[in-house]
């Protein structure tokens, strides 16, 4: 052999024998694997996750938790393994970790954590029951609908979007305007809705949904800003604005008490408004049960036990959806019967038991839908409508006598059939503006 060429050789065999040991020492290390078969896998999630780790380090609820109670926690029948069908579905045979849905905990009054330690956890009452409960929870339409968004998994994306800090878009969908005939027999004739009116909501957040926030840092204002602006500035060119979802507002010294003896319950002082429409005012209708918890004083002023009683409150998650028959109607703590007595008396005006008349019609009411029902009962319980030229005050109908300016509404005539009230032709737009048109 050519001693130039063996040299080289020579050369080339002792650099590969000096770094061959440090080339397997390399794949030795690489090939250290670690365990992923127990619920406390050695793999640290928070390597690749920080950020995740930084939000529950600020997060009102779940900050004590590992990843594995969520994510990989048998207790909760999630199986973490390889799927063998090649489709990986959460909660049957991930890989490494599942995605939960929120009531895979919060549809139970305690979970066993996956080191196997047992916990109290507060139920999501109606939605952690069969069927997410009953249809007066305010938010299961909400709730239901979230299964068909994928964005996440299962309800999540209806209960993150109010208890995680994560931005929120969405579109209500309204009716422009609803119109309807008290015909002159105290019945609901010619009912009709007009057209669709899109409300949209953005709340921007930083987008950290393992950030959950306290219960009492939900506003319900920020998504039902539409609610908050017909309760706060009306309909403007009115005599006292239409403010749709405060019937009190009928001046005539409504403002400060009522038949019943108590402070108005739904009243706000126009100078109040923008302080005081909150999410606590929220609840005086929407979830009295809370409201009396938190207000227990209001109860001395306006029987706060008979109207939680009245409602399905205290089995709601967050707020019940109402009609205002729901307190108002017959037998329940603020039926308006025993307050209302004859009116129109005069002697062009021979008197009609309204009060008779007044159930009839506000029963049929109480058989349209939700988004009807309260608005139909504003369309004579609406500021403005009882001022002016009618003249009227409260006593022609919530006490004994009456007046004939209580005619056009309530006062009857004789025809060949017998003694009948007057018809009354309705219209009223849907909230912000309230306005009504008769």
């Amino acid at each position: 052999m050519n001693t130039k060429y063996a040299a080289l050789l020579i050369v080339l065999i002792g650099i590969v024998l000096y770094t061959f040991p440090t080339t397997h020492s390399v794949l030795t290390k690489t090939h250290n694997v670690k365990t992923l078969s127990n619920p406390g896998n050695d793999v640290s999630c928070v390597q690749c996750h920080s950020k995740i780790a930084a939000e529950l380090n600020n997060s009102a609820y779940h900050s004590g938790l590992t990843c594995e109670d969520c994510h990989r926690n048998p207790n909760l029948g999630q199986t973490v393994a390889y799927d063998t069908n090649g489709t990986m579905v959460a909660g049957e045979e991930a890989h490494a970790a599942v995605i939960p849905r929120c009531l895979d905990c919060h549809s139970k009054t305690s979970i066993t954590l996956a080191n196997g330690t047992t916990v109290a956890v507060p139920k999501a009452k109606a939605f952690g029951d069969a069927n997410y409960g009953s249809d007066y929870s305010a938010h299961k339409k909400f709730v239901q609908d979230a299964l068909n968004f994928n964005l996440g998994v299962g309800e999540n994306e209806a209960c993150l979007a109010c208890h995680a800090n994560i931005s929120v878009g969405i579109e209500f969908r309204y009716f422009w305007n609803i119109s309807y005939t008290k015909t002159s027999t105290w019945s609901i004739s010619s009912f009709s809705y007009n057209g669709t009116r899109n409300y949209a909501v953005s709340l921007p957040k930083s987008g950290s949904k393992h950030q959950l926030i306290p219960v009492s840092s939900i506003d319900c204002v920020k998504c039902h800003r539409n609610i908050y602006e017909a309760l706060v500035n009306g309909t403007p060119d009115t005599p006292y604005n239409d403010y749709t979802h405060a019937p009190i507002e009928t001046g005539g010294g409504w403002e400060t008490n009522n038949y019943w003896g108590h402070t108005r319950y739904h009243y706000i002082p126009d100078s109040n408004r923008t302080t005081w429409v909150n999410s606590t005012y929220c609840y005086k209708c929407h979830n009295v049960a809370k409201y009396a918890s938190m207000n227990p004083s209001d109860a001395t002023t306006y029987d706060l036990s008979n109207v939680t009683a009245d409602t399905n409150s205290s089995s709601v998650h967050a707020a019940e959806r109402l009609k205002c028959i729901t307190c108002h109607g017959t037998g329940k703590a603020k039926d308006p019967f025993s307050v209302m007595a004859v009116s129109g008396y005069s002697a062009s005006y021979p008197a009609l038991n309204i009060s008779a008349d007044h159930r009839k019609v506000m029963s049929e009411i109480g058989t349209y839908a939700n988004s009807f029902n309260g608005d139909m009962c504003m369309g004579c319980h609406e500021a403005a409508d009882h001022t002016g030229t009618m003249g009227m005050r409260c006593g022609p109908c919530h006490s004994a006598g009456g007046g004939s300016s209580c005619g056009p509404c309530h006062g009857s005539y004789i025809n060949t059939n017998g003694l009948y009230g007057y018809p009354l032709s309705i219209i009223i737009d849907s909230e912000p503006s309230g306005k009504v048109v008769r």
